[in-house]
């Protein structure tokens, strides 16, 4: 991974940033403060000096976004269309005018990107990755050729580039605000935002003696437990095939238990993603390998969606297929996941204790072959997940196209709708993947991130938005 050393002002600029939030000389929507003896070509992104519209952020004012109350949200099932909106300004709030919910475009791709990055755009990272590190004062931000980018969640304003790059898991601390995880090759590594310093964390190739491991981590789209103390890995070989899944306690440093795969045939050691659960109870591996219709995985044959105990022992197959998912806990504390079930075509849970599947709400593929992304980040609002839905069409024929809506996790439960998301994802334009909203919330459901190309179809212009809800919505 190469350093991007002209960014190593971060630390200063989030120094200066603490001690004085609200000086004149706070930086400018798109531009970098320059550090002490810095001229600006020394800084993440230099820009022209502009004096921010009157309606535009200032320091310590997302509090509350939009100066008008929220009225009440919307609960009903009516076919809504994407009105036609010119793209807002960069960090200049308004109100979605269908839904009445208060939304700041966060990025702007012309100003916020590093002179070398190649990116067309910028967006939040993944549905199931949480963008807030653990004090809700920095968001982490995705440029879209794998670079990596800290805001202001206070400001929203740029802070700059981050010294590493590829796609590394980068991964916030459960309680230090300051730290961030990341995947280099085998090593778990750590980067204190503040200082400016990076460190290994455990290297696990000591731990897979005379193997050659291209890689350890979840494959992009795992997490530590909610206290941050597991990690549920996969090991893989320089041939990209899983060698081992591990479980590792970052709390006494120790590889607690591992599962070797070498000797599995080809197609069972080619999985898509792993993560341990929630509260550290399970390992789950998500097999490229679907099993037969009517059929599940099991702890010699595993297929589909296969859970194993913490110790990598007792796996059994929950589902044979799964779209698009993510780990979440129900009202009630229990680890649940909360997936498209592309066999019965609903928004389901998944009871990982039980293996229980819940039906909530059904998916009408009839119009179009609508996309979905699951978040169940909020866990400080336990029983509540949030979905985004995407697809080619511009106008809507289901109450959910196009949309970003919050829904509870329980038969029947209620649904909140929060946004369109003005993007357009065509199948057969490659860079649309990038315009896939993958919306993901905030542990205490008070904030949601989006992204958009806002109509931009086949270019990779996205920019990632933020809908800010009140602190009370939920009652």
């Amino acid at each position: 991974m190469r350093l991007r050393l002209a960014f190593l002002a971060i630390p200063v600029l989030l120094a200066a940033l603490a001690c004085n939030p609200s000086t004149p000389s706070s930086p400018t929507p798109g531009a970098a403060t320059p550090a002490a003896g810095e001229t600006p070509s020394q800084t993440a992104r230099p820009s022209p000096a502009a004096s921010p519209s009157p309606s535009a952020l200032t320091p310590s004012s997302t509090s509350s976004l939009c100066p008008d109350p929220q009225r009440p949200l919307l609960t009903d099932f009516e076919v809504r269309q994407t009105p036609s909106l010119a793209e807002p300004p960069a960090r200049v709030p308004f109100r979605d005018p269908v839904f009445g919910t208060c939304l700041v475009r966060v990025t702007d791709r012309t100003a916020d990107l590093a002179p070398d990055d190649t990116s067309a755009g910028l967006k939040n990272e993944y549905s199931r990755v949480q963008s807030f590190n653990a004090d809700g004062s920095r968001i982490l931000v995705r440029g879209i050729e794998a670079t990596w980018y800290l805001y202001d969640a206070d400001t929203l304003r740029p802070l700059g580039q981050l010294p590493f790059d590829g796609p590394v898991d980068p991964r916030w601390d459960a309680s230090n605000p300051d730290v961030l995880y990341f995947s280099e090759e085998t090593r778990l590594m750590a980067y204190d935002v503040r200082a400016g310093e990076q460190s290994v964390v455990h290297d696990f190739a000591a731990d897979f003696p005379g193997q050659s491991l291209a890689a350890v981590w979840t494959h992009d789209e795992g997490s530590p437990s909610l206290d941050g103390r597991y990690w549920g890995l996969m090991a893989e070989d320089q041939d990209w095939l899983t060698a081992a899944f591990l479980v590792y306690d970052q709390q006494t440093d120790r590889v607690i238990a591992t599962r070797d795969m070498r000797g599995a045939p080809e197609v069972d050691r080619e999985i898509d993603s792993v993560t341990i659960s929630p509260l550290g109870d399970y390992f789950v591996a998500f097999f490229d390998d679907y099993c037969q219709p009517g059929q599940l995985g099991s702890d010699a044959d595993p297929c589909g969606l296969m859970v194993y105990d913490r110790d990598l022992k007792n796996g059994r197959g929950l589902l044979r297929i799964a779209g698009h998912s993510d780990l979440g806990l129900d009202a009630e504390g229990r680890e649940v996941m909360v997936y498209q079930d592309i066999d019965t075509d609903h928004i389901s849970i998944l009871d990982l204790a039980t293996g229980t599947v819940t039906p909530l709400w059904p998916i009408d593929f009839s119009h179009t072959s609508i996309g979905l992304h699951l978040s169940g980040r909020a866990f400080r609002q336990a029983g509540w997940a949030l979905v985004s839905t995407h697809d080619g069409d511009p106008a809507s024929y289901t109450w959910m196209d196009d949309q970003v809506f919050a829904m509870e996790l329980k038969p029947g439960g209620r649904v909140v709708r929060l946004a369109h998301t003005h993007s357009l994802v065509d199948e057969s334009q490659e860079h649309d993947y990038w315009a896939e909203p993958h919306a993901s919330v905030n542990p205490d459901f008070t904030r949601v991130l989006f992204t958009t190309n806002w109509g931009r179809s086949g270019t990779g212009e996205v920019e990632m938005f933020l809908i800010s809800l009140p602190p009370d919505w939920i009652k």
